[in-house]
């Protein structure tokens, strides 16, 4: 008790001596739960990483033991033999560049996403059988990203190039970029290994809508959007992350159409479903014409209500 008093008194006397003195506040529950949740994870961090081994030796031994493949996907060896004809041939693959120039304006968990993001970007390009020349430009050294990619191990020799303090704008002529956005009123309908396609590394749950349009439009880019709304119907907005936009580029760098590269990407809770076109109806309405006596008739679809009356009467 007379602690307590003690350092009420000292408390008292620091704002009398202080005017600008603000009283420490205590952490609240939920937060001491919080730290006390990371402090116990990041003790037996190690204990479970010898585990998770432990658990990968049994299964490669499991599998072995039943005379299967122990990589569902491809092998190492076999990434590495597409990475050499990758740049043997990278005259011939589309050119990606990530722009990560949205340091400033995201925060802390956004960067992470989006380092995350880009992580996985690398991977579905270095699995893909016609991988695309890839670059992330506008990192910043030592800033928030820069931060973000040190806390994943070897990103140092990823299969990519890295442009530090260096933009797409600056990093390539500007006539051969294509700035992709959603707000664009071009379509993209093929892709052109001429062209370097900029995506924009942002995750800002729509906060800065607009930004990387308005960003490109500016400097006077081309923009494109990807044709969502030709082949396919959303409930959301047509709007996907970074890395889906990559992942629809790649499919349709290996000779995959929109609707399918598009249907094999989009999330499902976006609901997308494939689109009637105008040319599937005219092939439905000559599936459906038939031949009699000499001459052909369409078959005309019946109203619903129209077919009701009749049955009822």
């Amino acid at each position: 008790m007379e602690f307590i008093e003690a350092e009420n008194d000292k408390n008292v006397d620091d704002v009398r001596r202080n005017p600008g003195f603000t009283e420490p506040t205590p952490c609240s529950k939920n937060q001491l739960k919080k730290q006390r949740k990371l402090a116990k994870y990041m003790e037996t961090r190690k204990e479970r990483r010898l585990r998770e081994k432990d658990r990968q030796k049994q299964r490669r031994k499991e599998l072995l033991a039943k005379g299967l493949p122990l990589h569902a996907g491809p092998s190492r060896k076999e990434l590495k033999r597409r990475q050499t004809t990758a740049e043997s041939s990278s005259s011939e693959n589309v050119r990606i560049a990530i722009d990560l120039d949205y340091d400033d304006i995201m925060l802390g968990h956004d960067v992470a996403k989006c380092v995350k993001q880009c992580l996985r970007i690398y991977t579905i390009n270095r699995r893909s059988e016609k991988s695309a020349q890839l670059y992330f430009t506008g990192i910043k050294t030592d800033g928030n990203i820069h931060a973000a990619f040190k806390k994943n191990h070897g990103w140092e020799n990823w299969h990519l190039k890295f442009h530090f303090d260096e933009s797409h704008l600056e990093a390539f002529p500007k006539e051969q970029l294509v700035y992709l956005t959603s707000e664009s009123d071009t379509i993209l309908q093929s892709l052109d290994v001429k062209d370097v396609y900029v995506i924009g590394g942002l995750v800002d749950h729509n906060h800065h809508k607009n930004l990387c349009h308005a960003r490109a439009t500016k400097v006077g880019l081309r923009t494109a959007r990807l044709p969502l709304g030709e082949y396919v119907d959303m409930k959301t907005r047509a709007v996907l992350s970074t890395f889906h936009v990559f992942e629809i580029l790649i499919r349709v760098a290996e000779g995959n159409s929109w609707i399918d590269a598009i249907l094999q990407t989009v999330p499902p809770r976006k609901g997308a479903k494939p689109k009637v076109l105008q040319s599937d109806m005219k092939d439905e309405r000559k599936e459906e014409s038939v031949v009699t006596n000499g001459e052909c008739f369409v078959n005309t679809l019946i109203p619903a209500n129209r077919g009701n009356s009749d049955r009822s009467q």
